[in-house]
């Protein structure tokens, strides 16, 4: 057997009956099969708690402890008579396969990636990371990155909004997870808006290509100008054209409005500003609006649409509220 994950959680207690079936057949099949799990199962109690996730050319391994044994001689199962010259080849191979075992343990233990934790409160930060990939961090966001990335991919998590401009690797795709979704890249420029609080998520492209894979199996591929937008709630992944110019606003520092319907421009306003947005005459959700405003400030551009729309604004705590005529 040369499933070291599956011997483990046989030890352990957590294989299913499939697999224990499996084990206990392996076991059965040759006595020094259950000898080398009792050699095992001794260098567990000794070493501690087994991790399964080792990442080693375990095949390889294998293969050069087979090679070493066909050296020596053939294994025959081994009986409790006097020790024989195949029975010692035999416990050779078993020490020499639990050594092997106990060294995988031992570099999944010792070398754990280190990982950095980041998290943002009421303003934006740039992260540079380990392969030079940028990521500017939205407010309130959180954001974990390996201090040095593995050797075949690179592997980051995200909850909140972040743009990233990844360095091309086609050896080393970068991805990005979250308890809803994934995004895998070989080197291009996104944004990923995933909020815990909200209802969807989003990935928009700048440059590139982008797979976005809800965590139910369903993916689309993203292209340059195109936004995928996931449902987490009943998990619909679908794509479309980005019509939305603001969506870097919260980076840019810029709000930019061409015959935007106002029903947008609310929208926009809302989420730039963190405020309620409350229109009393639904006919003011026909007007549009153009307007550009640079490090913009909300009253600012409340008193620009008071005048050109012919409305009237009260500002509250949280809240906008928005009456008048309107165009």
């Amino acid at each position: 057997m040369q499933d070291w994950e599956l011997i483990a959680k046989y030890i352990k207690g957590e294989a299913t009956q499939e697999e224990r079936v499996t084990v206990e057949q392996w076991l059965r099949s040759d006595n020094a099969n259950a000898i080398l799990l009792e050699e095992i199962k001794a260098t567990w109690e000794t070493s501690g708690k087994l991790n399964t996730h080792i990442k080693i050319n375990k095949a390889k391994a294998w293969n050069s402890i087979q090679e070493k044994i066909k050296e020596e001689g053939k294994v025959i199962p081994i009986t409790r008579k006097a020790p024989t010259y195949n029975t010692w080849i035999l416990r050779v191979a078993a020490i020499l396969i639990v050594g092997l075992f106990a060294t995988w343990l031992a570099l999944k233990t010792g070398n754990t990636p280190e990982l950095i934790y980041v998290q943002t409160s009421g303003e934006a930060r740039t992260i540079v990371l380990p392969d030079s990939s940028v990521v500017v961090l939205n407010e309130n966001s959180k954001f974990s990155y390996p201090k040095e990335f593995a050797a075949n991919e690179r592997k980051v998590e995200l909850e909140g909004e972040a743009f990233f401009e990844v360095t091309k690797d086609p050896e080393k795709p970068f991805i990005i997870e979250n308890r809803s979704f994934d995004v895998k890249v070989l080197g291009t420029s996104f944004n990923v808006l995933a909020y815990e609080k909200d209802n969807n998520a989003a990935v928009t492209v700048v440059t590139g290509k982008v797979a976005f894979t809800d965590k139910k199996g369903g993916s689309v591929l993203l292209v340059k100008d195109e936004v995928g937008t996931l449902n987490k709630t009943d998990h619909q992944l679908f794509k479309s054209t980005n019509a939305n110019s603001n969506f870097l606003a919260w980076k840019t520092k810029k709000l930019e409005f061409t015959n935007t319907n106002f029903t947008e421009v609310c929208a926009t306003l809302k989420k730039y500003f963190a405020v309620d947005i409350i229109v009393k005459d639904k006919n003011i959700l026909n007007c549009t609006f153009t307007g550009y405003f640079e490090n913009p400030k909300l009253p600012d551009i409340l008193k620009v649409l008071e005048k050109t729309l012919n409305l009237k604004t009260v500002v509250n705590d949280k809240s906008v509220e928005i009456t008048g005529k309107g165009c």
